[in-house]
Parts: structure tokens; C-alpha cells; sequence
């Protein structure tokens, strides 16, 4: 068994236990991502895909929700994307006000136009962050993402999207198996917006 089956067998696996946790969770309890100590986010100011540079201080008044990957990931980063867009849909008016950021873990391949072609798959279209590799990993440290290149040139890194409420601090940190039921993800983003 190669390790890209193993990895999409465990990426099933994860999506399967958050659909049947979901499913079997108390009624009452709705909320899904993981509280933060609400401090205030990491600066995150990076080239985007769309010819400028993104600062996260000028998206107050948005729930921003982060997350790292790169575009030629065979499983997760897609899988994530896709989840966030499910829950994004359902927040009806409220899905104006979230903006998603996927920053590139691969700058080095994931130049602006490829970042702008692989995430116009996933709308309302995340704005793709790139930069110099040190502008990176720098952001990914700040932001507490681990990765390592591998011999077959695959990327392993965590997965979390964390989500920055309208006043620029952390609100809540989703892990992979949380994102998969779409529901309680918009109900948490929701409350994050209407909370402050």
C-alpha cells in the first residue's frame, strides 16, 4: 500500500468519524471548533493571488478563517476547502462578511496565477497567500502549523483553519475532522460574527 493510499484511507476515515460525531453529539450542543483564548491574531501580511498584499487588519468587520495548505495536495487541502465552502453556503447574508485565506506552503510552485486557478474551484473564491519561503514559514510558525517536505516531494502538515473574529482576535480553531459537519461549522462561524 503506497503512502498516498494510506493517507487518503486516513482523510475517509477522519471525514466518517466527524459525520457520525456530529450525528451522535447531544442535542443543545451546537458549537463544533475548539475555543481559543481569543488573543489577538497573528500579523499575517503576505503577496495574495489577486496582484496585492493582504493584511489581515483590513478585513475588520469579517470573520476571516486561515488555513495553510498547498495546490497540488492530493486530499486534505481540497477536502477542507470543499468543507468550508459547504458551511460558507449556509450562512445565507452573513456568508458577505467571511472571507477565507488559504496561504501556500509551496511558494515556491504555488505561484499567483496557480494559486487563483486552483481555489476559483472553491466559492465564494479564498484569497491565496504566498511570499518569499522565510515569509512563510515565519507565517506558519506564528500561526502554529508544522510541516515537512517528504522524499516523493508531498508536504505533511496539520491542518487547522482558525477563525479571527471581527475584531481581529482568534475566536475558534477548527481540526480536520471537525470541518466535516458543515452545520455546526456555520453555526460556530455565525455565532463568531454575531458575537463581535
Amino acid at each position: 500500500m503506497t503512502a498516498r493510499a494510506v493517507m487518503r484511507g486516513t482523510v475517509l476515515a477522519l471525514a466518517l468519524a466527524a459525520v457520525v460525531w456530529g450525528a451522535l453529539r447531544p442535542a443543545g450542543q451546537l458549537r463544533i471548533g475548539t475555543p481559543t483564548a481569543e488573543r489577538h491574531a497573528p500579523p499575517l501580511v503576505l503577496p495574495d493571488d489577486r496582484g496585492g498584499v493582504f493584511d489581515l487588519v483590513t478585513q475588520h468587520g469579517k470573520a476571516v478563517l486561515v488555513t495553510f495548505g498547498y495546490t497540488r495536495c492530493p486530499d486534505v487541502c481540497p477536502t477542507t476547502l470543499a468543507f468550508l465552502q459547504d458551511a460558507i453556503s449556509r450562512l445565507g447574508p452573513d456568508a458577505a462578511r467571511v472571507c477565507v485565506v488559504f496561504v501556500t506552503l509551496d511558494p515556491g510552485q504555488d505561484t499567483p496565477s496557480v494559486l487563483k486557478d486552483y481555489l476559483s474551484a472553491f466559492p465564494p473564491e479564498p484569497i491565496g497567500l504566498s511570499g518569499t519561503p522565510e515569509a512563510v514559514a515565519n507565517a506558519a510558525r506564528a500561526w502554529g502549523v508544522t510541516w515537512r517536505r517528504t522524499e516523493n516531494g508531498f508536504i505533511d502538515h496539520s491542518e487547522v483553519v482558525v477563525v479571527v473574529g471581527p475584531d481581529g482576535r482568534e475566536r475558534l480553531r477548527f481540526g480536520f475532522a471537525q470541518l466535516g459537519d458543515a452545520a455546526a461549522v456555520a453555526h460556530d462561524v455565525e455565532s463568531v460574527l454575531h458575537d463581535g
